[in-house]
C-alpha cells in the first residue's frame, strides 16, 4: 500500500505513524455485496430498541488476527479511540474486505454510549446514500461488546489531504458536490450530522475510476423525528468546536442549518487557509462563534 493511501475504517486519525484510522473521540459507495436495509433487520431498525449488554464469555480486550467477528474474520487493527477499536477483516469465503468497529469494553455497560453506538449504524442504514458510509452488519462479541461492519476502503481522509495540500481546484469541487449530495440526502429522511468536519469525511481513491467522498461518523447524529426519543437533548454540547454553529454552542435545539453551518467553516478553511475562529479553549470558541464575527 503506498504511503500517501490508507484505509479508512471510521473516525480521528491515529498518530502518523500508525497508519490508520481509529474512533472519533468526540461522540459526536457504491455498496459492494451490501445487503439493503431490510436485510439488515431489526438490529439497525430505527425503531428497534437499542440491544442489551449480554455479558458472557471473556474475550482479549484486543482481538487477535484470525478471530472470528460474525462471519468475518479479524485481519489486523487499523486504529482506536476513546470509544473502541477499528479492524480491517474479512469474509473468509469470498474474500470480500471490511472495516470492524468494535465498542470499547469499558464501555460495554453504559447504555447511552450503547444507544450511540447503535444509532451511528441505523442513521447509516437510513439513508442509504452513495457518499455516505455504507454499514451492513451489526452484532456482539462473545463478551457482549457491539460490533458494526463497513466497507473496506483505501484512500485518506479531507484533513490529511488539506495538511498535504494534495486537494486540486476540479477534484475539490467535485468532492465538495458529493459532500452536498450526502448532507442533502441526510436531511430530507430527517438525519442531521452534527459533526461534519475533514476528519469525517473520507477521500476514497480506489484503483480504477476517480476518487469520491464518503461522510463518517454518525455517532452524534439528531433524528429530527417527532415519534422518537432523541439520543441527544436540549442543553447537551456534542461536536467539535471548531465546526459548530451558534446554536449548537448554546446547547439549544439544532435541525439540518448545523451542517451546513459546518459546511461553511469547511469551506473558509479550504479556501482561505484558516479557520473562521482561532482559540485555545472551548470556551473561546463557543464564545467567538456565537458573539463574533469572522475576519
Amino acid at each position: 500500500m503506498p504511503d500517501e493511501t490508507r484505509p479508512y475504517q471510521g473516525g480521528r486519525p491515529l498518530a502518523a505513524a500508525s497508519g490508520a484510522l481509529g474512533l472519533a473521540e468526540t461522540e459526536s459507495v457504491p455498496p459492494a455485496l451490501a445487503p439493503t436495509a431490510a436485510a439488515v433487520g431489526a438490529a439497525l431498525d430505527a425503531t428497534a430498541p437499542a440491544p442489551q449488554v449480554r455479558m458472557s464469555q471473556p474475550m482479549p480486550m484486543e482481538l487477535a488476527p484470525g478471530t472470528p467477528v460474525g462471519e468475518y474474520r479479524v485481519l489486523r487493527k487499523l486504529g482506536e479511540g476513546g470509544m473502541g477499536a477499528v479492524y480491517a477483516g474479512e469474509q473468509p469465503t469470498i474474500g470480500k474486505r471490511v472495516a470492524i468497529k468494535v465498542l470499547a469494553p469499558h464501555c460495554a455497560g453504559d447504555s447511552d454510549l450503547i444507544r450511540r453506538f447503535v444509532e451511528e449504524a441505523r442513521a447509516a442504514n437510513r439513508i442509504q446514500h452513495p457518499h455516505i458510509i455504507d454499514i451492513f452488519s451489526f452484532g456482539q462479541l462473545p463478551d457482549g461488546r457491539h460490533y458494526f461492519v463497513m466497507e473496506f476502503l483505501e484512500g485518506q481522509s479531507m484533513a490529511e489531504a488539506i495538511d498535504k495540500q494534495s486537494l486540486q481546484p476540479d477534484e475539490l469541487r467535485r468532492l465538495l458536490c458529493q459532500i452536498c449530495g450526502a448532507l442533502e440526502a441526510s436531511h430530507q429522511v430527517g438525519i442531521v450530522h452534527r459533526d461534519l468536519k475533514p476528519e469525517n469525511i473520507w477521500i476514497a481513491r480506489p484503483p480504477h475510476g476517480e476518487s469520491y467522498v464518503k461522510l463518517l461518523d454518525f455517532g452524534i447524529a439528531k433524528l429530527l423525528d417527532p415519534t422518537r426519543t432523541n439520543l441527544t437533548q436540549t442543553g447537551a454540547l456534542l461536536g467539535t468546536p471548531l465546526f459548530m454553529a451558534p446554536e449548537q454552542c448554546m446547547g439549544r435545539q439544532v435541525d439540518a442549518r448545523v451542517d451546513l453551518y459546518a459546511l461553511g467553516v469547511l469551506l473558509y478553511r479550504l479556501f482561505s487557509g484558516q479557520y473562521p475562529f482561532q482559540g485555545t479553549v472551548i470556551t473561546e470558541l463557543v464564545y467567538q462563534h456565537v458573539a463574533e464575527a469572522p475576519a
